[in-house]
């Protein structure tokens, strides 16, 4: 009874740590390799956003004339439509079915990071040995003693010789995503910061699945729009409509009860150095 009770014990730590929900730190000055500016919350006029499977259209099949990453930002755009779940006790099953844990512990609202690595695996830009279960419950942050996420990053996922990470303490609703765009398979550590809002906020872990022709960047995500947690294609950002897409909703606080807050601490970025 001793060894389950240390065993619940340590896994609470661990969830207490871990992204995608409920997870709620207090902020400590870590490394940033930019400019920094004051991480507040972003007023934007947002209406709710709404879970639909409408609003993805069917990506072209990779042809002869693309080049080599034009085709494998298309087979990564592809594969990330496989995840899309609309409802809560779908988006459950996907999270099943990637197997990243197991029993009740295996659920959509903490599968953030597990499904950024199936999506990166089943595009072709992470092997296929690459595990899921070492992203789930990850913390990279610096000032925790208890967090060892850099390192499980860099040794089981994107080695420093071969990606760069980027640490930037900017909101990312006010962050000039313009001047530094995202590119496809970029992936991202989005911080919460604590104290700028009455509601609890998560950290959270996504890789960017497509930028369209206007440079807006979109990600298949786990996101709770009030009705649960559904994995759905989001629009991160337009930089030709600033003021629309998750990133402005995630840290508007309007929308905090029903959607929650992250990224208002600024992100990790991890992007190939050769992509």
């Amino acid at each position: 009874m001793k060894k389950l009770r240390n065993i619940a014990l340590a896994l609470s730590m661990l969830l207490a740590l871990s992204a995608c929900s409920g997870f709620n730190p207090e902020p400590t000055p870590t490394f940033t390799t930019e400019a920094t500016k004051t991480a507040t919350a972003t007023a934007t006029r947002t209406s709710r956003p709404t879970a639909t499977n409408t609003a993805t259209p069917l990506p072209p099949t990779p042809t002869a004339t693309m080049t080599a990453r034009q085709q494998a930002e298309e087979k990564l755009w592809q594969a990330s439509l496989d995840f899309l779940a609309f409802t809560a006790e779908d988006a459950d099953q996907v999270a099943r079915r990637i197997d990243f844990a197991s029993g009740p512990h295996e659920s959509a609202d903490n599968a953030c990071g597990p499904l950024t690595v199936a999506i990166l695996k089943a595009g072709g830009y992470l092997p296929e040995d690459a595990s899921e279960h070492d992203m789930w419950l990850l913390c990279p942050r610096e000032e925790n003693p208890e967090c060892h996420g850099l390192e499980t990053l860099e040794r089981e996922f994107f080695p420093s010789d071969t990606y760069e990470y980027t640490r930037v303490k900017e909101s990312i609703g006010t962050y000039d995503w313009k001047k530094n765009p995202l590119q496809p398979g970029d992936w991202l550590y989005l911080f919460v910061l604590k104290g700028i809002s009455n509601y609890n906020g998560f950290d959270h872990m996504i890789v960017v699945t497509r930028v369209d022709e206007n440079g807006a960047a979109y990600s298949v995500t786990n996101i709770n729009y009030g009705e649960g947690f559904v994995i759905t294609e989001a629009l991160l950002y337009d930089p030709k409509h600033p003021g629309e897409g998750l990133f402005y909703d995630l840290t508007n606080d309007r929308l905090r009860k029903e959607l929650g807050m992250t990224g208002t601490d600024g992100f990790l970025l991890i992007r190939s150095k050769n992509p």
